[in-house]
């Protein structure tokens, strides 16, 4: 039977599931005394739906090793990402195992167990197949005392050296009109839109911007990607590489801001899932609504292979995988923390 685990602190509550590690639900008081969940939770978890594997556990946020998936010949990537599907892993990337060809990694379809509890802390582990190059990777989930915050770090041991892409998927609920949630990134050296021909897509595919409010549509000329939920149903991603610091957040539904954060010298890119209802087959039937806000080392959500190889966004200078060696635990992790808003805009004053 699937298990939960929760703690709460001064400034409020965290849930940790053993399916994928998933955060579940996780309320913070604000400062003003009001409880706040920022976290998403996938509608067919809600309503008790069955999916497949590596669906089940779209909550909050969980660690993706590897992450992605493996994008093949039937998939349309464009441009010089188009040959990149039928590239070779590089030998000293170590050869793929079963566990590496699933969605986000075995990270995310495996139960994890328990390791301890604490009034401090929660940490769940989970042990890699035996032919994978990655050994084991606990989760730690610590609440900041005294704030309405969160840190949250893996620690990644390997069998064999391999090199990967990883990332963490925060995923934040959007539940105001069109235009009330803000994306504020630090500094990033370029964005870049998914290089995939997707129907589902508004951005251009393979374009490059330098501000989320200048992004080239496939309709022409450029639209604003800072402010969601957007009004059409749309299926975007969009990757910030070389990010610095993390990104800043504001919720004027639930008048509250977010700084996310982490080492980005680690994780050097974020990725920005924008699901607005756009994907309209079973089990997402159009009704999903959310912006991951996701710390990777990685080339877009394309797997292993392409993460790997000399990708576009490799070329420029931006690590896409971590490299893991036996013997060297490597620590990642990310850090969220909420304010309340003034209840009364500057522009209303």
């Amino acid at each position: 039977m699937p298990q939960s685990f929760s703690l709460d602190w001064s400034h409020g509550q965290v849930t940790v599931h053993d399916g994928a590690a998933a955060l579940g639900r996780v309320r913070f008081r604000l400062e003003d005394g009001r409880f706040v969940e920022p976290f998403h939770e996938a509608p067919w978890i809600t309503a008790g739906e069955m999916v497949e594997p590596g669906l089940e556990n779209l909550r909050g946020d969980w660690p993706c090793l590897p992450f992605g998936r493996l994008y093949g010949g039937d998939d349309p990537l464009v441009g010089a990402w188009r040959r990149l599907v039928d590239a070779s892993l590089p030998e000293t990337a170590h050869p793929l195992v079963s566990s590496d060809r699933l969605l986000h990694g075995y990270s995310a379809a495996a139960e994890w167990k328990l390791v301890s509890r604490t009034q401090d802390a929660i940490t769940l582990g989970l042990d890699y197949p035996g032919d994978s190059p990655v050994e084991r990777i606990t989760r730690t989930i610590r609440p900041i005392d005294g704030q309405p915050g969160l840190e949250v770090c893996v620690e990644i041991r390997a069998r064999r050296r391999c090199v990967r892409p990883f990332g963490f998927h925060p995923n934040f609920a959007l539940r105001g009109a069109p235009g009330s949630f803000r994306i504020e990134p630090g500094p990033y050296r370029f964005g870049l839109t998914h290089p995939v021909a997707e129907p589902a897509a508004r951005a251009e595919p393979d374009r490059r911007f330098t501000t989320l409010a200048e992004v080239a549509v496939k309709s022409g000329g450029h639209e604003r990607f800072d402010r969601l939920p957007f009004a059409d149903d749309r299926e975007d991603i969009l990757q910030l590489c070389g990010i610095e610091g993390g990104v800043h957040l504001v919720d004027e539904h639930d008048r509250v801001a977010w700084d996310l954060s982490w080492d980005t010298t680690k994780l050097p890119s974020c990725l920005l899932w924008m699901s607005n209802r756009g994907r309209k087959f079973v089990p997402w039937n159009g009704r999903h609504l959310c912006v991951g806000v996701e710390p990777v080392a990685s080339a877009f959500d394309f797997g292993s292979v392409i993460a790997a190889s000399d990708n576009p966004i490799a070329q420029s200078g931006v690590r896409t995988a971590i490299t893991l060696e036996p013997g060297t635990p490597l620590t990642l992790g990310w850090r969220i923390r909420g304010h309340a808003l003034a209840l009364t805009r500057p522009e209303e004053i």
